[in-house]
Formats: structure tokens, sequence, C-alpha cells
């Protein structure tokens, strides 16, 4: 042991000792968008980053569906979804593209239209529309095929208690027990065991009432768990799930856009503070690709400035 604490200083007195390098930041800029946009739906399609519709610049609401090809750090364009709307409850699974509802104009009236771009790419297909009376956008997305999962949600200026399954094979659509109180822009997983996880959001369609509340859902269960609140509550946060990991990043409370991280480890029920946004970013939602986690457009403020930047979180 002395031996040992004799070389380390002998090499530091010496200046022989190579300094550890800087640590990447675990957040940096990705590809820009072509157009910045704003409450758009976004997902990972195989290796591609995809956001589809929202606000452009002029807030306009568009249907222009863009995919970045995460290797090469390259844009294209995809068919254009057959709706112009935001809030989009956008999934991918089996190399499909779903778009299952969303909020149409600014007065955003809940649209429960359905459509599926298949692994060929090349033209939208009407689906089976959401039940009656259920439509909405602004929901939890959770994919586990042959079943998305939409969780909560808004009608115009109402958030939703209701839990919606779509099933793939059979374009049919069930009901899971409610949430225990209504809730729009929640973030929500689902774990290798079946449970569904459902983690803040917003009891209006704004910012007014944001939650903390985390629940799970067992497969199976007739009503939902209380789990550790989240430290930050708020709604609209960018999410994905990283093993045992949601991360929640960014999101809007109480009028003020969010740059605060955190993650909720499932497997021991506590959450966890990240290293923050670079800035504030609500508006948008985020798409795991690999070890990253990219969130893209949204806006800075709690206003109608849609951004075209991305940011990337690098998970270990």
């Amino acid at each position: 042991m002395r031996a040992t604490l004799l070389l380390i200083v002998l090499e530091t007195a010496c200046g022989s000792s190579t300094p550890a390098p800087d640590a990447a930041p675990p957040w940096t800029a990705g590809p820009e968008l072509p157009s910045a946009r704003l409450e758009s739906g976004v997902t990972a399609l195989g290796t591609r980053l995809i956001v589809a519709d929202g606000f452009d610049p002029t807030i306009k609401i568009v249907n222009e569906v863009d995919a970045l090809d995460t290797a090469t750090d390259q844009w294209s364009r995809l068919p254009d979804a057959p709706v112009a709307w935001t809030h989009l409850d956008l999934a991918a699974a089996n190399g499909s593209l779903y778009l299952l509802g969303g909020l149409e104009g600014q007065d955003y009236v809940a649209n429960g239209a359905t459509y599926v771009l298949d692994s060929t790419q090349t033209a939208w297909t009407p689906l089976m529309p959401q039940p009656a009376g259920l439509e909405r956008g602004a929901a939890g997305v959770v994919v586990r095929p042959p079943m998305i999962y939409l969780i909560g949600g808004a009608q115009q200026n109402t958030s939703l208690a209701s839990v919606l399954a779509y099933d793939i094979a059979n374009d049919s659509w069930a009901r899971l027990p409610d949430l225990p109180s209504p809730r729009s822009h929640p973030a929500a997983a689902i774990l290798d065991d079946g449970t569904l996880i459902v983690a803040g959001g917003l009891g209006t369609l704004d910012s007014t009432q944001p939650l903390a509340e985390t629940l799970a859902l067992p497969i199976n269960a007739t009503s939902w768990q209380a789990r550790a609140p989240m430290p930050t509550a708020r709604g609209g946060c960018a999410y994905a799930l990283f093993g045992a990991q949601l991360i929640c990043a960014g999101g809007e409370a109480n009028g003020s856009a969010l740059a605060v991280t955190e993650a909720y480890d499932w497997a021991h029920d506590t959450w966890t503070t990240l290293a923050p946004m670079p800035l504030p970013r609500a508006g948008t939602r985020g798409a795991k690709l690999g070890t990253r986690f990219f969130v893209p457009g949204g806006a800075h403020h709690i206003q109608f400035v849609p951004l075209s930047t991305t940011d990337v979180l690098t998970v270990e």
C-alpha cells in the first residue's frame, strides 16, 4: 500500500501522469429539423426518428412527416399524413407507422380517425377509429405488439381518465381500467411483465394543473396502483423507457417550460434527477434510438414559437 502511494506521489510530482479527459456532456445537439415544429407526433421507426404534423413557424398546422436516419443524420420525407393535426398519438410497430387520433384545428377538437403507413411506406390506410365519445389526442402512447395503448389524453380543454388499447392484429379497440383522475400529456411505459406505468400529466390541456402521480396497472389488474411520485410535477415531458428507467425530460408546469430531466427506476420505485436539458423544452415528445434519446422541436417557452433544434441525451 505504501509503495503504491509513493509511486502515485512521484508520478504526480514529475508530471508524468495523464489528466483524465473531460467527460462527454450527456446532452448534445442533434440534426435540426427541416422545419421548426411544435406539438407534433414523435416516435422511432426502426433506426429513424419520425416527426409528424404539428404547428410550423407560421402557426399553420401541417401534415408533413419527416424521417431522420440516425445512422447518417440525413432527413427525408415520408408520405404526407392524411390529416393535419396537433398532439398526435403516433406509434410505430412491426415496421409500420400508426396515427391513432389527435387534436384538430386551433380549438383542439379531438378526432378519433386512425391510419397506418405500412412497411412499404407508400400510402396511408384508414383503420378502425377510436370508440365514439372516447376520441383523443395528447395521450400517453405505449407500444407492445400486438397492442398500442393510449393512456389519458384530451378532448379540447378536457383531460381524460380513460385508457384505450388498440389491437393491431384484429384492428379493434378495447377499454382498460380508468386512471384515478383525468390527465393529458402524461409520460408512459410498459414493463417486461406487461405492467403499464403512467407518470405526471396535466389536469387540463394547458399547464395550470401539473400532476406528480406515478401509477401502475399490472396485467389483468382492475385498478391503478400508486407508486413513488415524480419529484417535479409536470406534463408534456418527452419520455422513453431505457431498461429499468423511464426518462422524462422537459415539459411544462404553471405556465413555464422546463429543462429538468428525471428518471423513474421501476424496479426500485425511485426517482433520480439527471442532467437537465440545455434549455427548457415543451410541446414535443421523445424517442429512443439505441442508447440515444431524441427530443426534436417544441418550444423554449409556453408560446407559439416552434423550434427546429433537437436535443439528444446519451443514456449509459
